[in-house]
């Protein structure tokens, strides 16, 4: 052998090794990007199966299609339509190999969408490989998703089993499970065609192989890698990249042509469904909870289930017959005619009619309030039918008649309040040529309370409001005012001496004994009383002369007493009161004080309550006590109350500036702030201003605010919310159930001082107190006594494992710059009294 053929025949090796393991790598290389880009293609034809029937579902919703018709359109989409035999094509548009298709199957196994097992149950199918494959689909879609592998028999050859790689998920919408499964071998057809060219380049010219192994791998893998990383993106939903060119016309050329397509298909197909979302918001922004399509005659063409329920038909019972006639009534019940119906006014005029209040009625004959939006359908610019969208809005209704009561009637008793007894003043004067209004006032009334706690009181309160309703004659109005005063307007009445009688016949009703547990009370009342034309034309000019006739039988100690004018000169004092509390806040005549509140366990002040106080400039200091209940009932608390909680926040939060961050602060709120509507807004407003923690304001609400639980309950879980604390102060006085305690999110109950006061004499005291502390124990709330004034008072209750008092033992209330200046002596005076 000559050396020339030597040499050709080792260069033809050493040509023929890299030559081989190139086109290998190349092989390799290929079927691993093809695998990829099948599995990826199969996810995206997957989801873009799932998002169709998102956008039918919607269709289904808006009432465009059936959802019978929506399945069967979404089948024949990824299908094609059932043959004779029953069987579907397989859809030779989606880009997933010669025999790959998409099928849809239940978690059940049975087969919904499928070119040749619709219909049937394939949960028990065993593959010839071993694998119960619809199991392991189902199993993959409930997982979220997932991809499973097994043989199965070719379309064209049943005979033969090749492996098969299936894509699942579950849409969200019918809980269907979407399926693409694809062939392995399709999706490794290029590169096996790759493989035999690679080869018989190789045969032709080994001396050439290298040259075009290397460039026709180069050729090959450019486009899938470019098509692999756009797939990437798509599933991002990125479709920013240019489209991929193709410069051969093989099936790599194919495959790049056909991705194009998909990629621009997808695009348009999720930009209209951003369009079918865009379009059923604006629809199902005026939606209620109901829906009924009519046509030009107000025939019924469509219903939705929620109008099903609403109204009690079935939508087959309803359908071609007239709305009118099936649901629109009048109040009374009566029909509707056809001429003041909304869909005829719809077809009429063409405009959308939205209607607050109106009347259907369900099947089972009862009428029920509604409110609607009727809106026309206009095809080709004409009308041809309509949408009427409506709720039922029974609530509602009961809801504002329980607010407009609530707005005119006291809770408690359930008469009318003061703003119902001024209208009904304002009507009897214009009806009546005289007439007679008595405030009662029931004696001893704060005695009772102190004595036997507000929920004694309270029940006197309704006791008294109950016998005047009664026993009155029903053409004698009877009011409460505020507290333990009742109005009466009686009509007709206008002499003094009949006005006298029938006062002493109220004493002899109210002073019946009444049976209160198992006390047997005797009450008594104090009347005043101003006649209309005599003393005032006005409502608010009778009530207030009653009024200073009543103070005048009060300061007198007599049962009644009739208006005169030498009375108001007596009155005038407590107007100037009333008068000039309006302009103390801008005067700055109110101030905060501050006591302290102490651990008696450590010695340590864990916060102070902030206390309010008006320094008169000719009176001098006037008490809380005469201050505070004219704000009440002239509703200058509410601003009032809000200054103190300004005031307060931002003065602890200087204190907490001042390195005192351990500090919390306690404020009163009043029932007016508390019933305000507004007062959530306006404690986080304040919060926002002073930057104080929420967590360091207590909020102190009385017993009997607790009257109306519902509102109790959603304003409490509102300032709950905002962070702060809540605490129930007085408690033991009021009259309040205590199931409030189980179902309101309270922190700390506040001992009364009237139960410290005699703590160490009066075993009742002891008792109640006792009780009190073991109840806020087991409710896991925390509790602190007012009113510690001895070292023998917070002895007891150091003992009973009540850790928290405030009272004169440690410290009065102090100012601002007191209390900070005497900070060192308050923790000093604190620490001296720890046992």
């Amino acid at each position: 052998m000559s050396i020339r053929t030597k040499l050709i025949i080792m260069s033809l090796i050493f040509l023929s090794i890299p030559s081989l393991l190139i086109g290998i790598i190349g092989y390799r290389s290929s079927v691993s990007s093809l695998n990829n880009l099948g599995s990826e293609s199969l996810q995206t034809n997957v989801r873009l199966t799932v998002e169709m029937i998102g956008a039918l579902e919607q269709q289904v919703k808006e009432g465009k299609v059936t959802l019978a018709a929506a399945q069967e359109e979404l089948k024949e989409a990824i299908l094609g339509k059932k043959d004779v035999n029953g069987k579907r094509p397989i859809n030779p548009r989606l880009n997933m190999g010669k025999h790959s298709f998409i099928f849809i199957i239940n978690s059940k196994g049975d087969e919904i969408a499928h070119p040749n097992f619709e219909g049937q149950n394939v949960w028990n199918v065993k593959t010839s490989d071993g694998v119960y494959s619809t199991q392991e689909v189902v199993k993959a879609a409930n997982n979220g998703g997932g991809f499973v592998t097994y043989a199965w028999p070719l379309p064209s050859n049943p005979n033969v089993n090749v492996p098969k790689i299936t894509y699942a998920e579950k849409d969200p919408y019918w809980n269907w499970i979407v399926c693409a499964g694809a062939y392995l071998p399709d999706f490794n057809k290029g590169a096996n065609r790759l493989l035999y060219i690679l080869l018989i380049t190789l045969g032709i010219s080994l001396l050439l192989g290298l040259i075009v192994i290397l460039w026709f791998s180069k050729k090959l893998t450019k486009p899938i890698l470019q098509v692999a990383d756009q797939a990437k993106l798509i599933a991002r939903g990125d479709y920013t990249e240019k489209a991929i060119e193709t410069t051969s016309k093989d099936e790599i050329g194919d495959l790049v042509m056909n991705f194009n397509i998909m990629k621009e298909n997808q695009k348009k197909a999720e930009e209209q469904i951003r369009q079918n979302e865009a379009f059923l918001q604006s629809v199902t922004s005026y939606m209620g909870e109901g829906m009924i399509v009519t046509d030009t005659e107000g025939r019924i063409t469509f219903m939705n289930p929620e109008a099903e329920q609403l109204l009690g038909w079935k939508e087959e019972e309803c359908l071609n017959q007239k709305l009118h006639n099936m649901f629109h009534r009048r109040k009374d019940g009566t029909l509707m005619p056809y001429d003041e119906c909304p869909t005829k006014k719809n077809r009429e005029k063409g405009q959308v009619f939205r209607i607050g209040e109106d009347w259907f009625i369900r099947k089972n004959g009862r009428l029920f309030p509604v409110s609607y939006v009727s809106s026309p359908i206009f095809e080709n610019g004409s009308v041809t039918g309509s949408i009427m969208v409506f709720r039922d809005i029974s609530k509602q209704k009961e809801d504002k008649e329980r607010i407009e009561y609530m707005a005119y009637h006291d809770d408690l008793t359930k008469l009318p309040n003061l703003r119902l007894i001024k209208e009904k003043l304002k009507q009897d004067m214009l009806k009546s040529k005289t007439l007679a209004v008595l405030i009662l006032d029931i004696d001893r009334f704060k005695q009772i309370n102190e004595a036997l706690g507000h929920a004694f009181g309270d029940f006197i309160l309704q006791m008294v409001a109950s016998r005047l309703k009664d026993q009155l004659s029903s053409h004698v109005f009877v009011g409460r005012l505020t507290g333990d005063e009742f109005v009466i307007v009686y009509p007709g009445l206008d002499q003094e001496e009949e006005l006298a009688v029938f006062c002493k016949q109220i004493r002899e009703l109210i002073n019946e004994p009444m049976q209160v547990k198992h006390l047997l009370l005797n009450v008594s009342v104090t009347i005043g009383g101003s006649l209309y034309p005599n003393h005032g034309n006005e409502g608010e000019e009778l009530l207030k002369y009653a009024n200073i006739a009543l103070m005048e039988a009060l300061q007198q100690h007599v049962p009644f007493q009739m208006y005169k004018p030498s009375m108001d000169g007596k009155a005038l004092d407590r107007l100037v009161l009333e008068n000039d509390l309006h302009y103390a806040l801008q005067k700055n005549e109110l101030y905060l004080v501050y006591q302290p509140q102490v651990d008696i366990v450590t010695g340590q002040i864990k916060g102070v309550e902030a206390l309010l106080r008006w320094h008169h400039p000719t009176y001098g200091s006037i008490s809380p006590a005469q201050f505070i209940p004219v704000a009440e009932n002239t509703g200058l608390i509410i601003p009032i109350g809000e200054w103190v909680l300004q005031t307060a926040c931002r003065q602890l939060k200087e204190w907490h500036d001042h390195g005192l961050s351990f500090l919390g602060i306690a404020i009163n709120l009043s029932s007016r702030q508390f019933y305000s509507q507004d007062l959530i807004a306006k404690v986080k407003g304040i919060l926002l201003d002073t930057g104080l923690p929420p967590e360091d304001l207590e909020l102190e609400l009385t017993e009997s605010m607790m009257m109306n639980m519902e509102h109790a309950s959603q304003t409490i879980q509102d300032l709950k919310q905002l962070g702060c604390k809540i605490a129930i102060d007085d408690f033991g006085t009021g009259y309040s159930s205590l199931n409030y305690l189980k179902h309101l999110p309270i922190d700390r109950l506040k001992i009364d001082q009237s139960f410290i006061k005699d703590l160490t004499e009066n075993k009742q005291d002891d008792t109640i107190v006792s009780t009190i502390i073991s109840m806020a124990q087991h409710l896991q709330l925390d509790v602190i006594a007012e009113g510690v004034e001895t070292p023998q008072q917070k002895n007891v209750l150091l003992k009973k494992q009540c850790t928290q008092v405030q009272g004169y033992l440690y410290s009065p209330p102090l100012t601002a710059e007191d209390f900070l200046q005497k900070w060192d002596q308050l923790l000093h005076k604190a620490k001296s009294f720890v046992n």
